[in-house]
């Protein structure tokens, strides 16, 4: 088959408005299961080609994290924010070559942040496009995870953090049996085949999932713009750099890590509701608002996951809103993160 979603409707799959996959035949529970190894489409997420001279020159002063680390065959996390600080896209860039960058977003701020940084690009040799429909985006994460992946790479990814560029797939190592793959058309749909013979198929919810559970905060349209990278936890999982220079937001960025302290964090939280809105506010008893969703992830039914941002006090319990003022009654348990989070915002 020619057209991917034709491939993938074949295997019992539906796309939701948001673009996450959903299979007939995937396996029920909504949770992880540490004994098996899944495959899942990434479709809800897009890509951004920063084609040009000075492609790395320009995206080195629009982010947050150090573009210039690229080079040494890493991926990286990072931030595209806005004059107050606020982020209003999260994603992973990949550079393919010297003169191309990769961005890899939820896509619904795709388009928005290419139309965003083309403002800033006239007078830059750099070219932004949409490139989403070049490239199938899948994951594979489980326990024999790199065995099946290092079997499709012309050496093994190492370390996390690492990436292998060739002309027909693109592997991120995200965690140590956590892979991204960015695949042509043409060699899309026979890694599938061959890996889905041995992995579970996986709804897109299972891989949110285990971003939450990595602490990692992706920005959508929902909240675009809501969150500085500090409250997300950025610059502890190397998605800021402070010694890179000037970037847009910048300044307010900068004199929060060397002079500020921020009162509200992100966390992993758990509650339970039969549907969850990621714009419903988190609120105290009284109906006061205290914290946000930032995402969400179902595991199981009535079961959430998510990362919010709430106090750092963590001594007032805390709801999720209701409609009609009615008296808030599912509470959210605040959950760890797996890296550790340090006092101060400005912990060196």
């Amino acid at each position: 088959m020619s057209n991917w979603q034709d491939f993938l409707d074949a295997q019992g799959a539906t796309r939701s408005a948001t673009g996450e996959i959903n299979f007939s035949n995937a396996s029920s529970g909504g949770d992880i299961c540490p004994d098996t190894t899944y495959i899942t489409e990434l479709g809800y997420q897009g890509l951004l080609a920063f084609d040009g001279a000075d492609a790395a020159t320009f995206l080195q002063g629009q982010v947050t994290t150090d573009v210039r680390e690229l080079a040494n065959g890493q991926w990286k996390l990072g931030a595209q924010c806005n004059l107050k600080g606020r982020m209003q896209a999260s994603f992973a860039l990949v550079q393919t070559h010297a003169e191309q960058v990769l961005l890899r977003s939820h896509a619904s701020l795709t388009d928005v942040t290419a139309d965003h940084l083309k403002k800033y690009a006239v007078f830059s040799k750099v070219s932004i496009n949409n490139v989403s429909d070049h490239w199938r985006r899948i994951g594979v994460f489980g326990p024999a995870a790199t065995k099946l992946i290092d079997q499709q790479l012309q050496q093994p990814l190492a370390n996390v953090g690492d990436v292998q560029v060739t002309e027909d797939l693109i592997c991120l190592k995200l965690e140590p049996q956590r892979y991204e793959l960015w695949l042509t058309p043409e060699r899309a749909e026979p890694l599938w085949q061959q890996l889905a013979e041995t992995c579970t198929l996986a709804n897109s919810q299972l891989w949110q999932l285990a971003d939450i559970r990595a602490g990692w905060a992706e920005i959508s349209a929902a909240n675009t713009g809501e969150f500085g990278p500090q409250e997300l936890h950025y610059p502890l999982i190397g998605a800021v750099s402070f010694k890179k220079g000037c970037y847009t937001g910048q300044e307010i960025v900068a004199r929060l890590h060397y002079k500020g302290k921020l009162k509200k964090h992100m966390t992993r939280i758990a509650l339970e509701a039969d549907k969850l809105d990621i714009t419903t506010a988190i609120v105290n008893a009284a109906g006061a608002r205290r914290g946000a969703l930032v995402m969400a992830a179902a595991v199981g039914t009535d079961r959430w996951e998510a990362l919010a941002v709430l106090p750092d006090d963590s001594s007032e319990p805390l709801y999720l809103a209701t409609a009609n003022e009615q008296q808030p009654s599912t509470q959210v348990v605040r959950m760890g993160l797996p890296y550790s989070v340090p006092a101060d915002d400005n912990t060196p």
